[in-house]
């Protein structure tokens, strides 16, 4: 079946490279549709814009991601993740940029029905049947270097001669609505508020790792700090682990959808985060930002935080290293402690 699959929908005919300057239109098929995957590829989509000014944008979206890519200025359109969408947009694109890791046999499909006329992919993982070598439905591949942030992945491709500069800062915008409410969750807005967001859907920072960093908080800053856990499935759970070995007051956020978390991290002083969602919506906030990653060298490579220019930033990436980009436990916090303690120096004592 696999092999009919390519015979039938797994080839096509090659556009040549001087094309690209005339594109109009351009479509994003997301790596995933995690909080952290749409973030960055809004900041494709702003290289684009700053490329080819005049062209429209749209972006394959699920109900998970949908509210991040609508406040970004730099999509134009949203268009549901859904088959029957393939079929309606069939031939209205000019690029496709497929960011997808594999290739799976609905994808492939999926996109011969949508038939755009030029599409660019960033890699695929081999599969028994399906890789680069084997299904030709693309137009231009794009190698990787070894060590290269997923932000940085269009000026590895083709388009390399039309971006303008370095790559685009992490930018998300908040409803005032969303940043009105958000405001509500903090209970003083005199102290230093401090974001705890320590669990993600796939990984977390370990209570007696957590609980140890606030312990070592200088004694003198805390009756001037206010934390806040950010809402989870399990964060209840958590926050009682955790106070049994600390004695920091901590209370937890109500909880939110997309644009709240977003509201959240945008009216905090500093972040405190797992590998995740949070580490780039800090980033994109412009918010110093305390984050621990797994030692996963492809991981860190791709995803480590990218912050604004003189935002202070400190990664702790745990001593053992991993094949897991979820192990992330087994921090030396001591330099993390230091960092966060400086970060609160900074806030009383000048």
């Amino acid at each position: 079946m696999k092999k009919l699959i390519i015979a039938l929908f797994g080839k096509r005919s090659r556009s040549h490279e001087s094309e690209l300057k005339h594109i109009k239109t351009v479509l994003l098929k997301p790596i995933g549709d995690a909080i952290g995957d749409a973030i960055v590829h809004i900041a494709h989509l702003a290289q684009i814009k700053q490329a080819f000014p005049n062209v429209k944008t749209a972006v394959l979206v699920t109900e998970r991601n949908k509210q991040l890519f609508a406040q970004a200025d730099s999509v134009d359109q949203l268009i549901d993740n859904n088959t029957s969408n393939y079929l309606t947009q069939r031939g209205k694109w000019d690029l496709y940029l497929d960011f997808q890791p594999t290739f799976t046999s609905k994808s492939i499909i999926l996109d011969a029905l949508l038939n755009p006329k030029i599409i660019i992919n960033f890699g695929k993982d081999e599969k028994k049947y399906y890789s680069l070598e084997t299904v030709k439905n693309y137009d231009f591949t794009t190698l990787i270097p070894n060590n290269t942030h997923i932000a940085d992945y269009l000026h590895c491709s083709v388009l390399a001669p039309y971006l303008i500069g370095k790559s685009s800062d992490y930018v998300l915008t908040i409803p005032s609505e969303y940043a009105q409410l958000a405001e509500s969750y903090w209970h003083s807005t005199k102290k230093i508020r401090v974001l705890l967001n320590p669990q993600g859907s796939m990984r977390e920072i370990p209570t007696d790792e957590l609980a140890n960093l606030l312990n070592h908080i200088n004694p003198k800053y805390l009756d001037q700090i206010s934390f806040l856990l950010t809402h989870t499935k399990s964060s209840e759970q958590y926050l009682q682990s955790l106070n049994t070995a600390t004695k920091v007051q901590i209370t937890i956020s109500p909880q939110t959808d997309t644009l709240n978390y977003c509201a959240l991290v945008n009216a905090a002083d500093i972040v405190i985060a797992v590998d995740g969602g949070g580490v780039h919506m800090a980033c994109a906030y412009g918010k110093p930002l305390l984050s621990f990653y797994a030692n996963h060298l492809a991981n860190l490579a791709r995803w480590h935080p990218r912050p604004k220019l003189q935002i202070d930033s400190f990664m702790v990436i745990s001593d053992k290293i991993t094949n897991d980009n979820n192990d992330t436990k087994g921090f030396n916090l001591k330099n993390a402690t230091q960092w966060l303690n400086n970060q609160f120096a900074k806030r009383t004592e000048n």
